[in-house]
């Protein structure tokens, strides 16, 4: 598939690409990368590159140095920090959601868990299904502006996801969880709800944590 970027749009679309690799984990936390061989991959000049560049440090992803740039790290405490904030926003976008969801959403929820259930899934397919579980929720707030929030510390955290589906043997105690939230959802039970939102959470981002300080 080529990286040849043929549309009018190129700064949005250089940039776009560029995020969506950091945030994916392609381009690692702590890789360094040059304004030059960027822009011969996705065949555009230097400055669209640029400006990509200058938005994703203004929004903390990347830094810049004398003759490259280098994907932002964030430490064990960093990354705990991002999961706390997360915890946070989603437990108010759970209770928001479940006042508002309705059959068809829960049924859009079941098919999603029920394609992550799928063995032979590839394990990027498997992370991206996993956000849209979560947010696809949390649309059902209709609150435009606890979604952002959500995105952009998701954004943060996403590089590091990497490293949890490389860390367990499989996904099936990350399915159990979705599971119990869904059937919470399912239940109306909003204590339960937060409280299974808490720990699964908690045992992500203990996960990442637990893989982070043995690299370190």
């Amino acid at each position: 598939m080529s990286d040849l970027i043929e549309v009018s749009t190129v700064n949005r679309e250089v940039y776009e690409r560029l995020k969506q690799r950091i945030t994916m984990g392609t381009i690692p936390p702590g890789k360094k990368i040059s304004i030059r061989s960027l822009a011969e991959a996705f065949g555009v000049s230097t400055m669209p590159v640029r400006e990509a560049l200058r938005k994703l440090q203004a929004e903390g992803f990347i830094t810049f140095e004398r003759r490259s740039v280098t994907v932002n790290e964030l430490s064990v405490e960093e990354v705990k920090q991002v999961f706390t904030i997360r915890l946070r926003l989603e437990l108010l976008a759970a209770e928001w959601s479940l006042e508002r969801a309705t059959n068809d959403d829960i049924g859009v929820l079941e098919d999603i868990l029920e394609t992550m259930a799928n063995p032979r899934l590839d394990v990027n397919e498997w992370r991206k299904l996993n956000k849209l579980f979560h947010l696809r929720f949390y649309q059902c707030s209709n609150s435009s502006h606890i979604l952002e929030l959500i995105r952009n510390v998701w954004d943060k955290v996403e590089p590091y996801m990497a490293i949890y589906s490389s860390t367990v043997e499989d996904f099936r105690e990350a399915q159990l969880q979705h599971r119990e939230l869904l059937d919470m959802i399912k239940r109306r039970d909003l204590p339960m709800l937060l409280e299974k939102t808490a720990d699964h959470l908690t045992y992500t981002c203990g996960v990442v944590s637990a893989a982070l300080s043995g690299k370190a």
